[in-house]
């Protein structure tokens, strides 16, 4: 656990603060208190998600990875990541005559809980680093995912 004045050097807070906060936000103030755990849980959890992530044995297309970057398609929460497949046609429905939406559609549900997660962090990722989606930057970011 972090003292009060390893808090304030680190988040650059007043430790007046900080009393204050113990007292009116107390998750917040254990949690910064907490950080130097969260902030190995983090990389340890992100170590795991890299390893995982090798082993996925892809089946999308370039194009169909294109399109789901280029949708509107957002989840907020572990559960709509899960039922991304279905949100992303109905988000789409219009666009049902395209053979590719059911191709994505299929891949998409057939991938594990954690394969939908890794997927939809990197396209969350891709699109706030603001990366072209050219072939050639959708093969190196997207490499897992693609077919051989």
């Amino acid at each position: 656990m972090l003292s009060n004045s390893e808090i304030a050097k680190n988040f650059e807070v007043r430790i007046s603060t900080l009393y204050n906060w113990r007292k009116t936000k107390p998750r917040l103030y254990r949690y910064l208190q907490n950080a130097d755990y969260n902030f190995e849980q983090t990389q340890e959890i992100n170590a795991l998600l890299d390893r995982l992530a090798k082993e996925i044995e892809g089946e999308m297309s370039v194009m169909e990875i294109r399109f789901f970057i280029r949708s509107k398609f957002t989840a907020k929460n572990l559960d709509e990541i899960e039922r991304m497949h279905r949100m992303l046609l109905r988000l789409h429905h219009r666009d049902l005559d395209s053979e590719m939406i059911f191709d994505l559609y299929e891949h998409i549900e057939a991938m594990s809980l954690m394969e939908k997660y890794i997927f939809y962090k990197r396209v969350s990722q891709f699109r706030q680093e603001g990366r072209e989606d050219s072939d050639e930057e959708i093969r190196e970011y997207f490499g897992e995912f693609l077919a051989s």
